[in-house]
């Protein structure tokens, strides 16, 4: 993925991202583009699908973002720069 990940509100539990997945397979390079608003406060947040390219073009749909946390040492905590994102994607293409 390649894109920006930046906190967007003042107590640091909201994040804008904008970024795009690359996925190689053989000689096709397929993309997804994702835009929104990560809140951390909450189970889960949602991301609006933007597009495609290779296989993907013109997708539509969203993906929700949990943010993982780390169940043996009990990290609920993360400083952003650290933190793992369980993304689920729903797409029509």
């Amino acid at each position: 993925a390649q894109g920006f990940y930046v906190v967007s509100s003042e107590d640091g539990t909201s994040q804008t991202m904008a970024f795009t997945a690359m996925f190689e397979s053989g000689h096709y390079a397929d993309s997804l583009s994702f835009f929104g608003v990560h809140r951390t406060g909450v189970s889960e947040s949602q991301l609006a699908i933007m597009g495609g390219t290779g296989k993907y073009v013109n997708a539509k749909g969203f993906a929700t973002v949990k943010t993982y946390t780390d169940q043996a040492n009990q990290q609920h905590e993360t400083d952003g720069e650290e933190t793992k994102l369980e993304f689920t994607v729903y797409i029509s293409y």
